[in-house]
């Protein structure tokens, strides 16, 4: 596949999202300068948008995405409206962990009403390849033809191969074509954008694209919904390698709006909370982003609202509509009620303005934040990550000051780089991506890899449950694990791992090759516990060809993030290829 014109990216975040694009050319000139679209919804601008999708009472028409899908529901929402729709956000994070998805899987929306995932999932990435194909026709009008893009989308790294190939056919479903998409892993991204940045552009005093070959430095990506940690090791010629595989958990900045809509609740209690969010969905989109607004702000030394009063305090809108459902709910004043609580020098309310003690809002961080602490301190309990001297700071979240105090505090011995718009890094970082796939040259498996195959059994070694007879009377043991790699292995870019495999038996004229991964180093049995089938892969067999020599090598390669299989008929040269379908 020759240059593509230009790389078009999407970040499809759990929280927010967005995309980004640059030419070949603008790319071999700088590659730091990349189009990014400016997104806009009340007080917030920002270069993504809310990851949230409004679909028309049909189940099947779009309506809106963003921004404009909040504003459209809470006006549904005013007028009653708002439960024959369906409204999803933040429905990423429903792929975390997830093992041998079924395309058939159904999600709720806010209302609980239930949609097909993969319709959800397409819509949005439709959306997002509308806009900006809609945005490059007014740029460059005539110039791009929609086969001269390479779309290259992002995925955490700690996902698992069944979440990746959902997207895959998602992105497949909204127009994509997949032989011009890519999956790119999103720490990954956000190192080889930062690996160009000088260091102007960086916090902490560390230039990332001057560090030698040798050196360490752990990337820590902490999104919306999920953190990925890697570290890369920078090789000869300025390429890295991966010497840890890929771990994290779902300890993004979702926790800290979570720890929030959980103080609200403990102040009114959950029915009544739940009431005004049914009832006054545009008050409840209004606290949910002036907080967004205000946790950007809070860090280890915030004690005000930086009105020059009130100095342990900060100021919160507190909606009328929820203060009228509790006293309306609860024959009580709430301002009383707050005054008889043991956090009444905690929490004040003053018709709709809530004091909040500076220490409560800090807490909303602490779940999150001592979650990412603790597993990075494990990772560096590990002999290989001791000498790893940086630490990189990307993702939304990972522009909390909060956040960045908790690591600096606890690693005083590390460097912390931050980069300047660091929400912005992962998306910029897989069109630098989509330009050269190839910079990350080795990668550490995360699972084991293997194929279901069948030998000739072997009494006292083999289960007895798994002895069958062929069609040519031989006795055989099925469902063995073939390993072709293990985890922990360093793979190199597009290296191919190969066994020697023959057609089942004399009436076959095709066969199927099973791909399974496990956590496990040594499985015995595709079917042992821990074991689950990645995806398949149907093979025919050239019946004309001796049984004898229907011999087939199949190979596994890694190369870009995707697992790719090939069979080859070594008597006939024949070859069939695929990116594993995932799905049962």
């Amino acid at each position: 596949m020759g240059s593509p014109l230009l790389v078009a990216a999407i970040d499809f975040g759990t929280t927010y999202s967005g995309w980004a694009y640059s030419f070949e050319h603008q790319f071999k000139k700088d590659p730091t300068q990349i189009s990014a679209k400016v997104w806009s919804g009340g007080q917030l601008v920002s270069e993504k948008a809310p990851t949230t999708v409004l679909i028309q009472p049909d189940g099947k028409t779009f309506e809106a995405f963003g921004y404009q899908a909040e504003d459209k529901y809470a006006d549904l929402a005013e007028s009653g409206e708002h439960r024959k729709w369906f409204y999803f956000r933040r429905f990423k994070m429903l792929l975390m962990d997830k093992i041998g998805l079924e395309r058939g899987l159904n999600i709720e929306d806010a209302t609980g009403k239930e949609l097909s995932a993969k319709t959800v999932f397409s819509m949005a990435i439709k959306y997002l390849k509308d806009d900006l194909l809609k945005e490059c026709a007014t740029r460059v009008a005539g110039i791009v033809q929609l086969d001269d893009i390479m779309w290259i989308l992002t995925v955490p790294a700690i996902w698992n191969d069944s979440a990746k190939q959902f997207m895959r056919e998602a992105s497949v479903e909204a127009g994509l074509s997949s032989g011009k998409l890519k999956l790119a892993l999103e720490p990954e991204t956000a190192s080889l954008f930062c690996r160009h940045l000088p260091m102007n552009r960086m916090i902490g005093g560390i230039d990332i694209s001057k560090m030698k070959p040798g050196s360490k430095y752990m990337v820590i990506d902490a999104g919306g919904g999920t953190v990925d940690i890697t570290v890369h090791q920078v090789i000869e010629g300025g390429g890295l390698k991966e010497i840890h595989k890929a771990s994290g958990g779902a300890w993004g900045g979702t926790k800290v709006d979570e720890a929030y809509r959980q103080f609200l609740i403990s102040i009114v209690g959950n029915p009544v909370f739940q009431k005004f969010v049914n009832k006054h969905m545009d008050d409840y989109l209004d606290i949910n982003r002036e907080f967004e607004i205000k946790k950007r702000k809070i860090d280890p030394s915030t004690d005000s609202n930086n009105s020059g009063t009130d100095h342990s305090n900060i100021v919160i809108r507190f909606p009328l509509a929820l203060k009228e459902i509790f006293e309306k709910e609860t024959g009580e004043d709430l301002e009383a009620a707050i005054k008889q609580t043991t956090r009444s020098k905690q929490i004040t309310l003053s018709r709709d303005k809530l004091k909040v003690d500076a220490r409560i809002m800090k807490g909303f961080f602490e779940e999150a934040t001592r979650n990412i602490v603790d597993h990075v301190k494990m990772l560096f309990s590990i002999p290989a990550l001791r000498d790893v001297s940086e630490i990189l700071l990307v993702g939304g979240f990972s522009e909390s000051k909060m956040l960045q105090h908790a690591i600096q505090k606890e690693f005083i011995r590390k460097k912390i780089v931050v980069p300047h718009e660091a929400g912005m890094v992962v998306l910029k970082g897989a069109v630098v991506f989509g330009h050269d796939s190839g910079a990350i040259s080795e990668r550490i498996a995360k699972y084991t890899y293997g194929v279901s195959t069948r030998r000739d059994f072997i009494e006292g070694v083999h289960d007895e449950r798994y002895k069958v007879v062929d069609d040519d009377g031989n006795v055989k043991c099925v469902n063995l694990f073939s390993k072709h790699v293990e985890i922990g292995q360093s793979i190199q870019y597009d290296e191919s791992f190969k066994g020697g495999y023959h057609s089942p038996d004399t009436k076959a004229t095709s066969f199927t090759v099973e791909l399974y991964a496990t956590l496990k180093e040594n499985p015995t049995y595709v079917t042992d516990a821990g074991c689950y089938k990645v995806g398949e892969m149907k093979v025919d067999v050239d019946t004309k060809v001796l049984y004898k020599d229907r011999e087939f090598i199949i190979s596994l390669s890694f190369g870009d993030t995707e697992i790719h299989v090939k069979a080859l008929e070594k008597s006939t040269g024949r070859e069939t290829t695929c990116t594993l379908n995932c799905l049962d």
